[in-house]
C-alpha cells in the first residue's frame, strides 16, 4: 500500500509526459577574492552576465569565501561557472562540492580566467580535467616571440590577444572536444595546449585569451566571442531564450524622462520652464508613449502643501496625458543609496546625500524616498484611476533591497541603473550591462543605454553631445538585439535649442525610421521580470513548451533552420527571422511550439509596431486588437500568394489582396485600440 501511495504521489507531482524535459536556465558563478562594495565592480556582473542573459540564462553570483552556494539554487541550475584571479584565496569546501554536485546534478562546468584556488591541488585538478578529455600541465611559457598561437576570428573579437601570448593550460586529448585557441612552444613544438576549449562537459577559457578586463574606455576588450563560446560551452544554442527587448518581431523603443530640470528655465522660449517646453515640443508633438517622472521637491517646498503650486499644476497636466506613463524620481533625489543618513546630518548638493535640500513635513529615508514620492504623485497629481507606474532610481542608482521592495508594495515597478556606452570611445560589447541586478529578494531592472550625463560637454561646450548615444543604441540592436532602443533623458534636455534638437533627432530615427515597437518603459520592465523570475522552457518532440512567460511575449531560437508549424502549435501569434535567429511571438503566457522543415503555410503575424491584445490565430486567418499611442502597423504573412482577403476593422469589412509572397500590411492611423480580423474571401470560420 505504501508503494501504491508513493506512486500516486509521484503522478501528482511529476510533469505530464507531454510537458517534456525541463530546460534548466540558471548558472551559478563562483568568484574569488573579497566582495566589492558596489555590484558594478563585480566582474561577472560587469562582463559575463549580459551575454548569459542574452542566451536566456539567469546568473546566481556567489563568492567562495561565503561557503557553498545555497542548496535551493541547484534545482534549476544547468552549469557552474568559475571566474578566479590567479591569487584567489583557498576554499576547503570547493573541491568536494564540485566533485559531488557536478556529476550528481549533471551540471556543465565553465572555468573562466584562471583556475584560482583549484590550482592549489595540482593532482586533483589533473584528475578533474582528465574527466573532460584534457591533460593537465603546470608548465607555462610567456612572450609572443616564444609562443605560437592559432587564434580564429571568434577568439579575436575586439582585439588580438597574441601580443600578450602565454603558453599554458591543458592539452586536449579528446576528439570530441573543440579547440578554439591552440598554442605551441616554439622550442618544444610537440608541446601543444588548448587554453580555450569546449565539449559536452562545458568549456575552459584561460587568460589572456578571454578578455582584457579594464575599467576605462581604452582598456576593456573581448578577445573571445562570449556569445558563441558560452552558447557552445553551455549547450544552449537552439534552445528558446526569453527575449524581453523584442515585441511582435520588433525591438522595443521607449523614452524615459528623469525629473531633474523640471523647474529650470529654458532658452527655447523666454521665461518658459524646461518642463513646459518638453510638454509642448515632445510629449504633444509626437504620437508616442512616454514614461515621465517628477521629483517632489522640484514642485513644492512643503510636502503637505495646501494648494497646488504652479509647478504641481504643470506636472498634473503632463502626467495625465494619455500618452504619458507617470513615474517617480524620488522626493529629494537620493545620490548615494548605499549610505544611511544620520539624523540631522543630511547634506544636499554635489557630494551630499541627496540633490535637493530638505522638504517641510517630510522625513528623509531610503524607503520614504520611494513610498512618499509615489504617494504624493498618486494623491496630489494624478486623476484616478491613473497610478504611478514606475520608480526611476536616482543618483548612483544602487537602491537597497528594502527600497526596491517598497516600490512593489506601492504598486510600482522599478527601472534605472546599469547605464553604459558602446561606441567609438567605449569600444567594447563588454560595457553593455545585463538585464537586471538581484538585491536579496528584490530585482532592479536596468536601463537600456546612457543618458545625457555621460557625454562630456553636454552641460557647457557641446550641448548636442547626447546625440552620440545613437551609436550605442544602434550597436545594441544589431547584429544581436541586446537591449531595447531606450532614449534616456532628463527635463533639462529641453533647456536649450541644441539639446532639444538632438533629442528630437533621436526620437525621429529610432521611433519612426527604424523597425521598433514604441511602448511605455513598464512594458519592458515587466518583460524582464518575467524572463528572470518566471519563464520556463521544456523540450518536447519536434519543439518546445513555453510556460509562465507572462509579459515577456518573445522567445528567440538561435541557429534554428526549421520553421514554425502554426497548424500544430498552440499559443503562438507569429514568428519572424532576424539574422540567424527565429523570433517567436507569444499570444499569451504559455505556448506549445512545433517546428518542421517545410510546414504548410499558415496565416500569422510577422511583425507589428504595437501591442496585440486578445490575439489568436484562426484556422485560416488572424484576429487581434492593435493597441498603441500612434500609427499602428501590423504585417501578416502565411496567406496564399495574391489571395483575396476580407479585412474587418472596427466592424467595417473591405476586400484586400495579399502580395506575391502571401503578406499583407495593415496600417491603422492614430492612437487607440482597434479590433481587426483577416480571412480569405469566402471563408466563414471566424
Amino acid at each position: 500500500m505504501r508503494l501504491h501511495a508513493l506512486a500516486a504521489l509521484l503522478l501528482l507531482v511529476a510533469p505530464a509526459a507531454s510537458e517534456g524535459e525541463p530546460v534548466r536556465r540558471h548558472v551559478i558563478a563562483l568568484m574569488g577574492g573579497s566582495r566589492p562594495r558596489l555590484d558594478t565592480q563585480d566582474i561577472v556582473h560587469a562582463v559575463l552576465e549580459m551575454p548569459l542573459n542574452h542566451l536566456g540564462l539567469v546568473v546566481h553570483r556567489h563568492y567562495v569565501a561565503d561557503g557553498p552556494p545555497p542548496e535551493a539554487w541547484l534545482d534549476d541550475t544547468c552549469a557552474v561557472l568559475t571566474y578566479f584571479t590567479s591569487v584567489a584565496e583557498p576554499a576547503e569546501w570547493l573541491w568536494p562540492w564540485l566533485e559531488r554536485e557536478v556529476p550528481r546534478r549533471r551540471l556543465r562546468v565553465v572555468h573562466f580566467g584562471n583556475f584560482g584556488p583549484l590550482g592549489a591541488d595540482p593532482g586533483r585538478l589533473a584528475r578533474w580535467l582528465g574527466g573532460f578529455g584534457l591533460g593537465h600541465d603546470e608548465r607555462a611559457v610567456e612572450g609572443a616571440a616564444r609562443v605560437e598561437a592559432k587564434v580564429p576570428p571568434e577568439a579575436a573579437l575586439e582585439a588580438d590577444p597574441r601580443t600578450r601570448a602565454v603558453h599554458r593550460g591543458p592539452r586536449n586529448e579528446s576528439a570530441a572536444n573543440r579547440v578554439w585557441v591552440e598554442t605551441r612552444d616554439r622550442l618544444a613544438p610537440e608541446d601543444v595546449r588548448a587554453p580555450v576549449v569546449t565539449g559536452a562537459w562545458g568549456g575552459l577559457a584561460l587568460d589572456p585569451w578571454t578578455l582584457t578586463e579594464g575599467t576605462d574606455n581604452e582598456e576593456r576588450r573581448w578577445h573571445l566571442d562570449p556569445f558563441l563560446f558560452l552558447a557552445e560551452a553551455l549547450g544552449v544554442r537552439g534552445v528558446p531564450a526569453p527575449h524581453p527587448s523584442v515585441l511582435n518581431g520588433r525591438r522595443m523603443w521607449f523614452l524615459q524622462v528623469d525629473g531633474d530640470g523640471f523647474e529650470s528655465l529654458s532658452s527655447v522660449r523666454p521665461n518658459a520652464l524646461s518642463a513646459q517646453v518638453m510638454l509642448d515640443e515632445v510629449f504633444r508633438k509626437h504620437a508616442l508613449p512616454f514614461t515621465v517622472s517628477i521629483i517632489v521637491r522640484g514642485l513644492t517646498e512643503d510636502y503637505a502643501v495646501a494648494e497646488p503650486t504652479a509647478k504641481m499644476l504643470l506636472a498634473r497636466e503632463i502626467l495625465n496625458l494619455p500618452n504619458v506613463e507617470p513615474a517617480s524620481h524620488g522626493v529629494l533625489h537620493t545620490l548615494r543609496w548605499e549610505e544611511e543618513a544620520p539624523p540631522g546630518e543630511i547634506q544636499s548638493g554635489v557630494g551630499g546625500m541627496m540633490w535637493y535640500p530638505s522638504l517641510a513635513n517630510y522625513t528623509y529615508g531610503r524607503v520614504n524616498e520611494v513610498k512618499e514620492s509615489i504617494r504624493f504623485i498618486n494623491e496630489r497629481l494624478l486623476v484616478p484611476p491613473r497610478r504611478c507606474a514606475l520608480m526611476l532610481w536616482t543618483g548612483n542608482t544602487l537602491p537597497p533591497e528594502e527600497a526596491i521592495l517598497a516600490a512593489g508594495e506601492m504598486g510600482a515597478r522599478n527601472l534605472n541603473g546599469g547605464v553604459f556606452r558602446w561606441d567609438s570611445w567605449y569600444d567594447s560589447v563588454g560595457f553593455v550591462s545585463p538585464w537586471s541586478r538581484r538585491v536579496g529578494k528584490a530585482l532592479q531592472v536596468y536601463a537600456g543605454a546612457a543618458n545625457e550625463n555621460d557625454f562630456e560637454g553636454f552641460f557647457d561646450t557641446m550641448p548636442g553631445a547626447f546625440g552620440h548615444v545613437a551609436e550605442t543604441i544602434a550597436r545594441t540592436g544589431r547584429p544581436r538585439i541586446l537591449k531595447p532602443a531606450d532614449i534616456y533623458v532628463h527635463f533639462y534636455s529641453a533647456e536649450n535649442p541644441v539639446r532639444l534638437a538632438a533629442l528630437r533627432k533621436l526620437i525621429r530615427r529610432f521611433a519612426f525610421e527604424e523597425e521598433t515597437a514604441p511602448v511605455f518603459a513598464s512594458t519592458y520592465v515587466e518583460a524582464v521580470e518575467a524572463a528572470v523570475e518566471r519563464a520556463r522552457v521544456r523540450k518536447v518532440p519536434n519543439g518546445w513548451v513555453l510556460r509562465d512567460f507572462g509579459a515577456c511575449r518573445t522567445a528567440r531560437i538561435d541557429g534554428e533552420p526549421r520553421n514554425v508549424d502554426f497548424a500544430k502549435s498552440r499559443g503562438l501569434l507569429g514568428a519572424r527571422r532576424i539574422g540567424d535567429s527565429l523570433y517567436l511571438h507569444l499570444a499569451g503566457s504559455d505556448a506549445h511550439v512545433v517546428l518542421a522543415e517545410s510546414p504548410e503555410p499558415h496565416p500569422h503575424v510577422e511583425q507589428a509596431n504595437c501591442i496585440l491584445e486578445a490575439a489568436r490565430l484562426a484556422p485560416t486567418g488572424v484576429i487581434a486588437t492593435a493597441k498603441g499611442a500612434g500609427d499602428r502597423l501590423v504585417v501578416l504573412a502565411g496567406f496564399p500568394p495574391n489571395a483575396r482577403l476580407l479585412l474587418t476593422v472596427g466592424g467595417e469589412t473591405t476586400e484586400r489582396e495579399a502580395d506575391a509572397t502571401g503578406r499583407l500590411e495593415l496600417r491603422l492611423e492614430g492612437p487607440g485600440e482597434t479590433r481587426y480580423a483577416v480571412r480569405p474571401l469566402g471563408d466563414a470560420s471566424h
